[in-house]
């Protein structure tokens, strides 16, 4: 009996993505509009899921703040230490580079699971935020390069690019700890209703469309079966 009972259930979700997706004309052209734009969603839990864009999130936190210490000190070194402050920081703003182009890639494959907008967005967020950093790096590699005959004013420069470096790499973990949010929240694992009813919500799709999503999404909410089935069907309806 509960097979046939999922079975039924599962039929009527389809009717139910047919509805929402023709925004209950069935005679209505299907094909989305191309420009529709998306605004990003707030993530509503600060932790981030235990999903590899997560823990890359995680680690790009942690280098930016590790990054930034090494920094201000190499900017406070004495005149004497020039040389070794300005290649520590160098050496730091290549490791904030790292962790924020391992980050950006993450929230890049997260949101191609996730396939919505919002997350999308936080995606190329991280990338650009990625680039940032790996510019900051390079400045600070000239800058330890220079350092022998520069001195004080090339550790000062080596030390203002590794800020630079460890704040894009701060903007990469947070655009990547968004793109791991939407895209655990899309799936009965990591299902986070009041996350998922905020995309709905601000996405571009009609109101109608909003309310039977929602709707579909509340009903499966206690039935992993459905529910991953009512999650699909956001995924495939939302622009």
């Amino acid at each position: 009996m509960r097979p046939i009972l999922i079975l039924v259930a599962l039929i009527a979700l389809g009717l139910g993505a047919a509805w929402v997706w023709t925004g209950g004309d069935f005679s209505r052209d299907a094909t989305p509009e191309a420009g529709d734009v998306v605004s990003q969603p707030e993530a509503t839990n600060p932790a981030t899921p235990d999903t590899d864009a997560g823990m890359a999130a995680d680690v790009a936190a942690e280098t930016a703040n590790e990054v930034e210490e090494t920094a201000e000190d190499a900017a406070e070194a004495p005149a004497g230490a020039s040389v070794d402050a300005a290649e520590e920081a160098a050496d730091a703003a290549a490791d904030a580079a790292a962790t924020a182009t391992d980050a950006a890639a993450e929230a890049s494959q997260a949101a191609g699971e996730a396939t919505v907008a919002p997350a999308s967005e936080a995606a190329a967020e991280a990338e650009a935020a990625a680039e940032q950093a790996l510019e900051a790096a390079d400045r600070a590699a000239d800058a330890a390069n220079a350092a022998e005959t520069d001195g004080e004013a090339a550790a000062t420069e080596a030390a203002d690019a590794a800020e630079e470096a460890a704040a894009a790499t701060d903007v990469a973990a947070d655009a990547a700890a968004t793109a791991a949010q939407i895209e655990a929240a899309l799936t009965p694992e990591g299902f986070d209703e009041a996350e998922v009813t905020r995309i709905i919500d601000q996405s571009t799709i009609s109101d109608t469309q909003k309310a039977t999503l929602k709707r579909l999404v509340e009903s499966a909410s206690s039935n992993p079966d459905l529910l991953r089935s009512a999650l699909d069907q956001v995924k495939a309806v939302m622009p």
